[in-house]
Protein backbone atom coordinates (compact mmCIF):
# COMPACT_ATOMS: atom_id res chain seq x y z
CA UNK A 1 0.00 0.00 0.00
CA UNK A 2 2.92 2.53 0.90
CA UNK A 3 4.85 1.76 -2.49
CA UNK A 4 1.59 2.41 -4.76
CA UNK A 5 1.07 5.69 -2.54
CA UNK A 6 4.58 6.58 -2.80
CA UNK A 7 4.91 5.26 -6.86
CA UNK A 8 1.78 7.34 -7.22
CA UNK A 9 3.11 10.88 -5.54
CA UNK A 10 6.41 10.60 -7.04
CA UNK A 11 4.52 10.28 -10.16
CA UNK A 12 2.18 12.86 -9.90
CA UNK A 13 5.84 15.54 -8.63
CA UNK A 14 7.92 14.08 -11.15
CA UNK A 15 5.18 14.73 -14.05
CA UNK A 16 4.38 17.71 -13.05
CA UNK A 17 7.63 18.85 -13.28
CA UNK A 18 8.21 17.47 -16.50
CA UNK A 19 5.20 18.60 -18.29
CA UNK A 20 6.05 22.52 -16.70
CA UNK A 21 9.48 22.06 -18.66
CA UNK A 22 8.11 20.60 -21.76
CA UNK A 23 5.71 23.21 -21.59
CA UNK A 24 7.75 25.89 -21.27
CA UNK A 25 10.12 24.63 -24.13
CA UNK A 26 7.13 24.76 -26.60
CA UNK A 27 6.05 28.05 -25.64
CA UNK A 28 9.09 29.38 -25.51
CA UNK A 29 9.70 28.01 -29.05
CA UNK A 30 6.42 29.17 -30.32
CA UNK A 31 7.37 32.93 -30.16
CA UNK A 32 10.78 31.84 -31.56
CA UNK A 33 9.17 30.25 -34.75
CA UNK A 34 7.48 33.75 -35.37
CA UNK A 35 10.44 35.39 -34.78
CA UNK A 36 13.01 33.81 -36.93
CA UNK A 37 10.09 33.57 -39.64
CA UNK A 38 9.63 37.75 -38.95
CA UNK A 39 13.78 37.73 -39.71
CA UNK A 40 14.78 38.29 -36.01
CA UNK A 41 17.93 36.60 -34.99
CA UNK A 42 17.33 35.12 -31.57
CA UNK A 43 19.69 36.28 -28.50
CA UNK A 44 18.41 34.56 -26.05
CA UNK A 45 16.32 31.25 -24.72
CA UNK A 46 15.48 31.07 -21.59
CA UNK A 47 13.27 28.38 -19.84
CA UNK A 48 14.63 28.39 -16.52
CA UNK A 49 13.25 31.16 -14.09
CA UNK A 50 11.41 34.18 -15.69
CA UNK A 51 11.67 32.08 -19.42
CA UNK A 52 11.28 34.27 -22.53
CA UNK A 53 13.23 34.72 -25.72
CA UNK A 54 14.16 37.68 -27.09
CA UNK A 55 16.04 38.82 -30.30
CA UNK A 56 17.08 41.76 -32.86
CA UNK A 57 15.96 43.03 -35.78
CA UNK A 58 12.66 41.28 -37.47
CA UNK A 59 10.35 42.62 -39.80
CA UNK A 60 6.61 42.31 -38.36
CA UNK A 61 3.21 42.50 -39.83
CA UNK A 62 0.16 42.70 -38.09
CA UNK A 63 -0.80 38.74 -38.93
CA UNK A 64 3.20 37.92 -37.55
CA UNK A 65 2.66 40.36 -34.46
CA UNK A 66 -0.50 38.07 -33.54
CA UNK A 67 1.13 35.30 -34.19
CA UNK A 68 4.29 36.21 -32.08
CA UNK A 69 2.20 36.17 -29.24
CA UNK A 70 -0.69 33.39 -30.04
CA UNK A 71 1.97 30.69 -31.02
CA UNK A 72 3.61 30.52 -27.01
CA UNK A 73 0.13 29.16 -26.77
CA UNK A 74 -0.76 27.14 -30.08
CA UNK A 75 2.79 25.20 -30.55
CA UNK A 76 1.59 23.81 -26.51
CA UNK A 77 -1.84 23.07 -27.67
CA UNK A 78 -0.94 20.83 -31.17
CA UNK A 79 1.51 19.35 -29.27
CA UNK A 80 -1.08 18.46 -26.35
CA UNK A 81 -3.38 17.20 -29.06
CA UNK A 82 -1.34 15.23 -30.94
CA UNK A 83 0.00 13.34 -27.68
CA UNK A 84 -3.71 12.42 -26.31
CA UNK A 85 -4.45 11.74 -30.16
CA UNK A 86 -1.39 8.98 -29.61
CA UNK A 87 -2.09 7.68 -26.07
CA UNK A 88 -2.57 4.33 -25.79
CA UNK A 89 -5.19 3.73 -23.08
CA UNK A 90 -4.55 -0.22 -22.40
CA UNK A 91 -0.98 0.71 -21.34
CA UNK A 92 -1.44 0.12 -16.87
CA UNK A 93 1.73 1.58 -16.04
CA UNK A 94 1.18 4.29 -13.01
CA UNK A 95 3.51 7.14 -14.75
CA UNK A 96 2.09 6.87 -18.03
CA UNK A 97 -1.00 7.16 -17.01
CA UNK A 98 -0.23 10.29 -14.29
CA UNK A 99 1.74 11.87 -16.97
CA UNK A 100 -0.77 11.87 -19.59
CA UNK A 101 -3.33 13.16 -17.33
CA UNK A 102 -0.91 16.51 -16.66
CA UNK A 103 0.65 16.46 -20.13
CA UNK A 104 -3.08 17.32 -21.71
CA UNK A 105 -4.57 18.60 -18.56
CA UNK A 106 -1.79 21.67 -18.61
CA UNK A 107 -2.19 22.81 -22.30
CA UNK A 108 -5.95 23.00 -21.97
CA UNK A 109 -6.08 25.25 -18.49
CA UNK A 110 -3.20 27.35 -20.23
CA UNK A 111 -5.89 27.75 -23.15
CA UNK A 112 -8.67 29.06 -20.61
CA UNK A 113 -6.87 31.88 -20.26
CA UNK A 114 -7.68 32.36 -24.04
CA UNK A 115 -10.93 32.12 -23.31
CA UNK A 116 -11.50 34.02 -19.87
CA UNK A 117 -9.59 36.86 -20.31
CA UNK A 118 -10.69 38.60 -23.34
CA UNK A 119 -13.92 39.02 -21.51
CA UNK A 120 -12.06 41.97 -19.56
CA UNK A 121 -10.28 43.45 -21.69
CA UNK A 122 -10.37 47.20 -22.53
CA UNK A 123 -7.84 48.84 -24.32
CA UNK A 124 -5.60 50.54 -21.90
CA UNK A 125 -6.28 48.34 -18.92
CA UNK A 126 -3.88 46.55 -16.41
CA UNK A 127 -2.09 43.77 -18.98
CA UNK A 128 -3.07 40.34 -17.03
CA UNK A 129 -1.39 38.44 -19.06
CA UNK A 130 1.42 39.56 -21.91
CA UNK A 131 1.32 37.02 -24.82
CA UNK A 132 -2.68 37.51 -23.92
CA UNK A 133 -3.14 41.17 -23.45
CA UNK A 134 -0.61 42.14 -26.72
CA UNK A 135 -2.80 39.79 -28.96
CA UNK A 136 -6.26 41.78 -28.43
CA UNK A 137 -4.22 45.48 -28.55
CA UNK A 138 -3.59 44.55 -31.88
CA UNK A 139 -6.64 42.06 -32.47
CA UNK A 140 -9.32 44.64 -31.08
CA UNK A 141 -8.44 47.33 -33.57
CA UNK A 142 -11.19 45.26 -36.28
CA UNK A 143 -12.79 42.82 -34.34
CA UNK A 144 -14.58 42.08 -31.00
CA UNK A 145 -12.21 40.48 -28.18
CA UNK A 146 -15.02 38.20 -27.27
CA UNK A 147 -14.00 36.29 -30.67
CA UNK A 148 -10.80 35.09 -29.53
CA UNK A 149 -13.06 33.61 -26.36
CA UNK A 150 -15.05 31.99 -28.62
CA UNK A 151 -12.37 30.17 -30.84
CA UNK A 152 -10.53 29.73 -27.37
CA UNK A 153 -13.04 27.66 -26.25
CA UNK A 154 -14.11 25.96 -29.53
CA UNK A 155 -10.03 24.35 -29.02
CA UNK A 156 -10.64 23.52 -25.41
CA UNK A 157 -14.12 21.81 -25.95
CA UNK A 158 -12.42 19.85 -29.08
CA UNK A 159 -9.59 19.22 -26.71
CA UNK A 160 -11.60 17.83 -24.05
CA UNK A 161 -13.58 15.08 -26.29
CA UNK A 162 -10.46 13.90 -27.74
CA UNK A 163 -9.26 13.51 -23.86
CA UNK A 164 -12.29 11.94 -23.15
CA UNK A 165 -12.53 9.93 -25.78
CA UNK A 166 -9.03 8.50 -25.70
CA UNK A 167 -9.96 7.75 -22.00
CA UNK A 168 -7.45 9.84 -19.93
CA UNK A 169 -9.00 11.15 -17.40
CA UNK A 170 -10.52 7.77 -16.55
CA UNK A 171 -7.29 5.58 -16.83
CA UNK A 172 -5.66 9.08 -14.09
CA UNK A 173 -8.94 8.41 -11.72
CA UNK A 174 -8.67 4.31 -11.58
CA UNK A 175 -5.12 5.00 -11.18
CA UNK A 176 -5.56 7.21 -8.13
CA UNK A 177 -7.72 5.49 -6.75
CA UNK A 178 -5.23 2.79 -5.86
CA UNK A 179 -4.28 5.09 -3.14
CA UNK A 180 -7.64 4.53 -1.47
CA UNK A 181 -7.55 0.39 -2.02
Amino acid sequence: MKNIRLKISLSVLCSAILVLLLYTILHETGHMIVMLSAGEKITEFVIIGDAHVRGTGGDYTDFSDLWMHANGAVLPTIAAVIYALCYRKNVQNIFYRIFSFIAVLFPMLSAMVWVILPVFYRPGSKQLDPDVWNFLGNFTHDHSPLLVSAAALVIVTLMLVIVIRKGIPKNFAETVKLVKQ
